[in-house]
């Protein structure tokens, strides 16, 4: 299966020319079409419009936006599934995966790749990405207080064999998270700060900006 992958930190802000560039030549599309699905209801917009301003720039022309969340409809998948890429967009890592399983989009996302779809996933879409979100105990939960997920809930799309740990900073309370994480099992880990990501390109791995792989 070649798989065509973009795994991102953040955002927010700017990312690299290069990392740009490199996200559309994978897509490998002038005017490519982009399925944008939010991690949760975003009613007025505010998150949506902030990233397709981003995406409009990198030269995307089109969207078609699929509200997992309070206003699913199912008629939207066909329209999804024309896309030239899927963007996962960052969130509440357990809130979006509840959804994405109670809609189930797991299944339908990996068919999709299967089909040569790219999918780019932020933070909470990164961590979906990978067999299952451990990570998230660590990134959402200092926020959260709590995970509103059991452990055997975790399972997510296993698209990649790493774990991806976004918005590192090298704080004391992370590299304990690193050292907890790695006591459960020995499966790598990439640390990515903001601004940086991972490309995947069949057999190829590429990375961007600054990763620790644990």
């Amino acid at each position: 299966m070649m798989q065509r992958l973009v795994l991102l930190s953040e955002w927010k802000t700017d990312i690299s020319s290069e990392l740009e560039k490199r996200i559309m030549s994978l897509i490998g599309k002038e005017r490519p079409l982009l399925g944008y699905i939010p991690s949760q209801t975003d009613s007025d917009g505010t998150y949506y419009y902030t990233m397709k301003n981003r995406l409009d720039r990198l030269g995307f022309f089109d969207y078609v936006y699929c509200d997992i969340d309070e206003a699913f409809e199912t008629r939207v998948l066909g329209n999804l599934g024309n896309c030239d890429a899927i963007f996962l967009s960052g969130g509440n890592t357990f809130h979006f995966l509840a959804r994405l399983r109670e809609r189930q989009m797991l299944d339908w996302l990996r068919s999709y790749v299967d089909r040569g779809g790219v999918i780019i996933g932020v933070s909470a879409g990164a961590m979906i990405m990978t067999e299952n979100i451990k990570t998230a105990e660590f990134v959402d939960v200092k926020y959260l207080g709590s995970s509103p997920l059991s452990p055997s809930q975790y399972t997510a799309l296993g698209l990649v064999d790493f774990y991806f740990y976004p918005h590192w900073i090298e704080e004391p309370s992370q590299h304990r998270a690193i050292n907890e994480l790695k006591r459960s099992d020995n499966t790598a880990i990439f640390a990515c700060l903001d601004g940086g990501g991972i490309v995947i390109d069949g057999d190829i791995r590429e990375y961007f900006g600054h990763l620790i792989e644990y």
